[in-house]
């Protein structure tokens, strides 16, 4: 029995591949999540459009190799694009499909497990995109998240971490740090809109998450990250 964590929203997915079976074998794999409705099933991606404009869809399940139009192609051709997960036996179409900012790439025989962790990506960008929809424009700033842009609401972030070319978002709602290639410099800029306080080489922190100031640490909850000495003074004014 397989268990996989997902988010109670819906994830509302058609799927499109030219060989019959290979739809069915996904429909089957996908009826175990329960967050996931099958709106519909293609064979050919010619009626698929139509659809789109008469249909509210979240995710795309796309071959790639088919006998009218590559999925890239078909893909890169709609003009309001929703989550893509391309579904394919073949490896060399992986560098093109992260360029088109798919949530991810499945090689066939798609193993339960790994379709999970794809379904837990989609929900979670799902889940940003609808938590930033309902912020008004000054309560959210704008990053690259696995090859999407997303918006990231401010009070749900903790704090901030510089890895040399990434950066770690941390978030209070969510386990996992979401993760962006951004230099922590150029973060403070993302930021600098907002109140939050650079404390170390390496840590920039939500003012409103603090709870504990001491001379070599402040903590955000249950969480203690260090104070560099550079920053010890712009600290300590901003917590007379």
């Amino acid at each position: 029995m397989y268990h996989f964590i997902l988010r109670a929203m819906v994830i509302k997915c058609i799927l499109i591949d030219d060989e019959p079976f290979a739809l069915n074998l996904l429909e089957d794999d996908l009826s175990m999540f329960p967050n996931v409705e099958v709106l519909a099933k293609f064979t050919s991606t010619l009626p698929v459009r139509e659809y789109l404009r008469n249909h509210e869809v979240d995710l795309i399940f796309t071959d790639i190799q088919m006998p009218e139009i590559l999925g890239t192609q078909f893909i890169r051709s709609l003009e309001n694009i929703p989550l893509v997960i391309f579904t394919t036996a073949y490896h060399q179409y992986a560098v093109e499909g992260f360029e088109l900012n798919v949530v991810d790439y499945l090689t066939k025989p798609i193993r339960k497990e790994r379709l999970g962790v794809a379904l837990d990506k989609v929900s979670a960008r799902l889940e940003l995109t609808k938590n930033s929809a309902q912020s008004p424009v000054s309560d959210y700033f704008t990053i690259n998240v696995e090859y999407q842009k997303v918006k990231i609401l401010v009070d749900d972030v903790s704090h901030v971490e510089g890895l040399k070319d990434y950066v770690k978002i941390h978030l209070v709602n969510r386990a996992q740090p979401l993760l962006t290639r951004m230099n922590l410099r150029g973060m403070a800029e993302v930021l600098s809109n907002f109140s939050f306080l650079r404390i170390h080489n390496s840590y920039i922190v939500n003012t409103s998450k603090i709870s504990t100031i001491h001379s070599s640490k402040l903590f955000l909850g249950e969480v203690s990250l260090p104070i560099g000495k550079k920053y010890a003074e712009a600290i300590r004014k901003f917590n007379s």
